[in-house]
């Protein structure tokens, strides 16, 4: 199940690599949930996100919550009925689609998801904070914050609002090598890459196809240093 992001303005398309490491964490959850419920994925346990102080941190987050979780009430084991993946506008989470219809189809308490959702976003207005909602069969749920989108962080540092409908012939706007650097950062936890380099090189990636040009380009001189 992928994220469903509805923007204010429309950005351009990202990466094929992007796209590709997308599908293949939608595929993996996929599996994992249906091998789960078939008893056949005992070791798919994770624990519960506990620990609001690393929600907006750059270090590795936990990319799914807990298949079970203990009920305080009545001490049993709650059992995950659900998974739910959506992409919010900061603090702006209200009953309307997409969370309405999504939560509201599990039986989840939208306000109570709405006013935490928001409580947690705060700080990040004007960004598009993904969330990863997973609902238990008492109806209650927790949830886990992603980093916003990398097309989004772009513009943001590129100051434009949207990307080019023809990124190779006409640019939008320009970042420098640095500022690439800090959004590979902060996409770090979510992307399939073990350095910062390996995550500069798919952001980068998503810039050109934005029409957004770095300074000092990072693809190419990943090129020059193959070819040498």
């Amino acid at each position: 199940m992928g994220f469903i992001w509805f923007p204010s303005s429309a950005a351009a398309l990202p990466t094929t690599i992007v796209t590709v490491l997308q599908l293949l964490d939608i595929i993996l959850d996929a599996v994992s949930v249906a091998l789960y419920r078939l008893g056949l994925n005992p070791s798919f346990v994770p624990t519960p996100w506990e620990n609001e102080e690393f929600l907006f941190s750059a270090g590795p987050t936990p990319s799914v919550l807990a298949d079970a979780a203990p009920s305080h009430q009545t001490g049993k084991t709650k059992k995950v009925v659900g998974v739910i993946k959506l992409a919010l506008d900061a603090g702006k989470a209200t009953p309307a689609p997409p969370v309405g219809p999504a939560l509201g189809s599990k039986g989840v308490n939208i306000m109570a998801f709405c006013k935490e959702y928001n409580a947690k976003t705060a700080e990040k207005a004007g960004y598009v904070i993904p969330v990863e909602i997973t609902v238990y069969d008492d109806k209650s749920f927790t949830f886990v914050l992603k980093t916003p989108p990398a097309s989004v962080l772009l513009l943001k540092a590129a100051g434009v609002e949207k990307g080019s409908k023809e990124p190779k012939s006409q640019k939008v706007g320009k970042i420098t090598a640095e500022q690439v650097r800090a959004i590979a950062q902060e996409k770090l936890p979510d992307l399939n890459c073990v350095t910062v380099e390996s995550a500069m090189r798919i952001i980068a990636g998503t810039a050109a196809n934005m029409g957004i040009d770095i300074d000092p380009p990072v693809l190419e001189s990943k090129k020059k240093q193959l070819l040498l």
